[in-house]
């Protein structure tokens, strides 16, 4: 049995440093056609992908999202969970699928479609030499992207994706992920809190050693300080006010 794909995504890591040169058409093509072919619940294919190259439109989403490299990239997507097309469809039907499209379980059918679609590209993307990194960060300003893409009534901008050529200075490494027994749970998942604490002491040591072994020592925070530090900022708190103008969790 081969293991490139194995080993291909174990050494997966975020790239933010890019080479000046585009993506051919001919490999963005091959790229949708690699996410279009990831599983779809019900076949409802509740997605739409926006690709671009306009040095403007990357502009004005690096403003939303303030990284530089959603302009400095031969690449960028962006991930939509989309229903328009389908509340096309209920334009003309005799059915009534609103609600089904406007509930908290369509918001999770369309979320998990675009993000099934968008680790296929990310994992053909590396396999053809590029490098990618998801920008959750355009989610700062969401009625702004709107305004942006133009996106119309039920649909809404999950995250981007900047891809390209890694600069050859761009060093990054896969960061230590939670041990296997942590995440994987035989029949039954384990909420012993002693054991989930000790395995979450002995994985921070490991993300504290990373970080030193990085930055020569620059860096050494834990794991469950960097969790910390970002889950108690509290972002986006419009997020549900969004979801919400754009036609979603309406049920």
């Amino acid at each position: 049995m081969s293991e490139h794909v194995y080993n291909l995504l174990k050494n997966h890591h975020s790239v933010r440093k890019f080479k000046k040169e585009p993506i051919s058409e001919a490999h963005i093509k091959q790229l949708v056609e690699a996410g279009q072919s990831a599983s779809t619940s019900s076949y409802l294919q509740a997605y739409s992908i926006i690709g671009i190259n306009d040095p403007e439109i990357k502009e004005e989403l690096k403003e939303v999202s303030g990284q530089p490299y959603v302009v400095e990239n031969g690449y960028l997507f962006v991930f939509v969970m989309d229903y328009y097309r389908h509340s096309i469809i209920n334009e003309e039907s005799k059915h009534d699928m609103q609600t089904s499209f406007e509930s908290a379980e369509g918001l999770l059918v369309g979320t998990i479609d675009a993000t099934l679609v968008a680790q296929n590209i990310a994992t053909t993307a590396e396999d053809m030499g590029y490098g990618m990194v998801y920008l959750g960060s355009l989610r700062n300003d969401v009625e702004r992207v709107r305004e942006i893409l133009d996106l119309p009534k039920h649909t809404f901008p999950l995250f981007g994706m900047a891809l390209g050529i890694p600069e050859d200075d761009e060093n990054g490494s896969p960061k230590p992920r939670l041990p296997f027994e942590h995440v994987f749970h035989a029949n039954q998942y384990n909420s012993d809190k002693d054991s989930q604490r000790e395995a979450l002491k002995a994985y921070d040591q490991t993300v504290s050693d990373y970080y030193s072994s990085r930055t020569s020592g620059e860096r050494t925070e834990s794991w469950s300080n960097q969790v910390a530090n970002f889950m108690s900022a509290k972002q986006r708190l419009d997020m549900l006010e969004q979801l919400n103008k754009s036609g979603f969790i309406k049920k």
